[in-house]
């Protein structure tokens, strides 16, 4: 069955979490480039990319979808403007995955050994909040089937927690990193040194969007 014909008689509930399966699979190939990049395999950073662009677009599809199904629903258990913010946090995720993947093809970013490790710690700590937020939405039916009531709703606000928890070291990494690509500033083209600043911002973004949608995620559990 095809990715709109699934759609097709399912909750709303069941549409995010397809919407944000997709969202998972750019963010899944984004570490791959992001792995490339840190091994100095640039060559391969052009190829990744057009696959996210292909990923974000499959996942702009869905979200179209979602939000057309939502104009003929009558009745549903949360608002509309509920569901179609989580959409467009969810979205937020993808699209920055391509962005990022923009970034990596534009030039041959050198990785200079004292930063190296904050780098990778920044990047894990990332899509560590990715990940946590995307196992609160594979349990949101659930949740709001249970009232977001019980065990459930406990482990939920806890997986909001972790998220937000990653998203707090992960700022304290990008100060780090930040400070050390400040000291290398002479050694950097003018070139060079705008696209760290950039990648680093979007990175954070990663984290920073996880914890928005906890968040609503969150909001919407206690309006239950």
């Amino acid at each position: 069955m095809s990715t709109i014909g699934k759609l097709f008689g399912s909750s709303p509930f069941s549409q995010i979490q397809l919407h944000m399966s997709q969202v998972a699979k750019c963010v899944s190939k984004l570490k791959e480039a992001l792995d490339a990049m840190q091994q100095g395999r640039f060559d391969e950073l052009e190829d990744m990319y057009q696959q996210v662009s292909s990923l974000e677009h499959q996942a702009d599809q869905i979200k179209d979808d979602i939000r057309n199904r939502l104009i003929r629903r009558f009745f549903m258990p949360i608002d509309r403007s509920e569901i179609l913010e989580i959409v467009a946090l969810q979205d937020s995720l993808a699209d920055t995955a391509e962005d990022l993947c923009v970034v990596m093809t534009m030039k041959k970013l050198p990785i200079f050994d004292d930063f190296r490790d904050d780098l990778k710690k920044f990047i894990e700590l990332n899509l560590e909040s990715f990940a946590v937020v995307e196992q609160m939405i594979a349990q949101i039916d659930e949740l709001i089937d249970a009232g977001f009531g019980g065990p459930g709703g406990e482990r939920i606000r806890a997986m909001a927690h972790d998220v937000a928890y990653a998203e707090h070291q992960a700022d304290l990494v990008q100060a780090q990193l930040l400070k050390k690509l400040y000291a290398h500033d002479q050694q950097f083209s003018i070139g060079e040194f705008h696209l760290w600043m950039r990648l680093t911002s979007l990175l954070s973004r990663i984290s920073n969007n996880s914890e928005n949608l906890a968040n609503r995620i969150l909001k919407t559990l206690s309006i239950k």
